[in-house]
């Protein structure tokens, strides 16, 4: 199976350095960004399209303008990862390498961790490779679901600090 996995378009408050709301929407980048790699994607092949629930992730898929036959699931395991009390704090108000972190539980309690979204993308994709489609599918989610993603094909790195793989609509390819 091939798995391709995008983060949604560009937001205000990403763009800012602020940590999202839930219902933050795409600004004009996010949307052209969406837009563009649409053209993109249709050259891919997709069968079969995994969504997050939240409603950035939903408007950039929309804006790809594919097939409407092609199956789409919203899934919420690859949702966001809970930002509590986080949510709309300045990038430069976190210590960023310790909040991406796998063992970010330790530094920001009230957050949901990085071992926890590790562990359910984990288990959806495990149970994507059980299904052993020849598919091509298609996750559309957020950077955080991202890094998770990233470290179930490469390992958790060391240090447990994050990868960089986290561009607003760069298509990102595994072999499942």
């Amino acid at each position: 199976m091939n798995l391709y996995v995008i983060r949604h378009g560009e937001t205000n408050m990403g763009k800012n350095n602020i940590i999202a709301t839930e219902d933050e929407p795409l600004n004009e980048t996010g949307k052209r960004q969406a837009i563009e790699i649409g053209k993109e994607i249709k050259k891919l092949n997709i069968n079969k399209i995994y969504c997050s629930p939240i409603q950035r992730a939903k408007d950039t898929l929309k804006l790809f303008e594919l097939n409407t036959n092609i199956p789409i699931i919203i899934e919420n395991r690859i949702k966001e990862r809970s930002m509590g009390k986080y949510e709309k704090i300045p990038f430069e108000d976190l210590e960023w390498d310790k909040f991406w972190n796998y063992n970010s539980d330790k530094l920001y309690p009230e957050l949901e961790s990085m071992k926890s979204v590790y562990e359910r993308i984990s288990e959806f994709l495990n149970e994507l490779k059980l299904m052993n489609d020849k598919d091509n599918v298609l996750l559309v989610t957020h950077g955080g679901i991202l890094m998770a993603i990233c470290w179930y094909f490469n390992g958790i790195p060391e240090n447990g600090n994050s990868s960089d793989a986290n561009e607003n609509c760069k298509i990102y390819s595994y072999e499942l």
